[in-house]
């Protein structure tokens, strides 16, 4: 008859060797071998900033949420995504941003760069309102100190502090000669 003790460490390797073929052998899920269209959709976005394929229509939705950030603060991915949806509600592929489109809403419909009020003070199409270009009077263009040619103001104000030192430092060596002149010899050690 075997000892328990010897066979349990040789039952141990076996179930270990088992499990092992059985997990490398195993299927992997068709979620984690392929990207989710929102995922999909964001990297179709990167390569030119446009969506060159038609997705289904709730993949566009999801990539605008799965968007970091910064990419949403820093980029037009937004609304780039969002212009990908409007043609493929009409099933055609993006055209890319153009200088010559009409702008749109969310919902697609076209929207209105004019007055919305004709009658409102307050809008700067109108003649006399705080928003007319014609009753500002520009004395000159504005002056841009981040330029490379540029000289930056803490640079003046130091250089201002400078000049006030040294003339101080030499109206008090100038009164020490004066003072040691009137007594009769050089100034003594400092």
């Amino acid at each position: 008859m075997t000892d328990v003790r010897t066979r349990r460490p040789a039952l141990i390797a076996l179930l270990t060797a088992c499990l092992s073929v059985t997990l490398l052998l195993a299927p992997q899920p068709a979620s984690a071998a392929s990207k989710s269209c929102a995922d999909q959709v964001v990297a179709d976005w990167y390569g030119d900033g446009r969506v060159d394929k038609i997705f289904p229509l709730h993949c566009y939705q999801e990539a605008i949420r799965s968007l970091p950030i910064d990419v949403l603060d820093y980029s037009n991915a937004k609304e780039d995504i969002l212009r990908a949806l409007q043609f493929a509600r009409q099933n055609k592929e993006d055209p890319g941003p153009t200088g010559s489109e009409e702008p749109t809403d969310t919902a697609g419909a076209p929207t209105s760069t004019g007055p919305s009020d004709p009658t409102d003070p307050s809008d700067p199409a109108e003649p006399g309102s705080q928003g007319d270009p014609g009753e500002q009077t520009v004395a000159s263009a504005p002056v841009d100190t981040s330029g490379p040619s540029s000289i930056p103001i803490p640079l003046f104000i130091l250089g201002g502090l400078a000049l006030l030192l040294l003339a101080a430092g030499g109206a008090g060596y100038l009164s020490r000669r004066a003072q040691a002149r009137r007594e009769g010899g050089p100034p003594g050690p400092a």
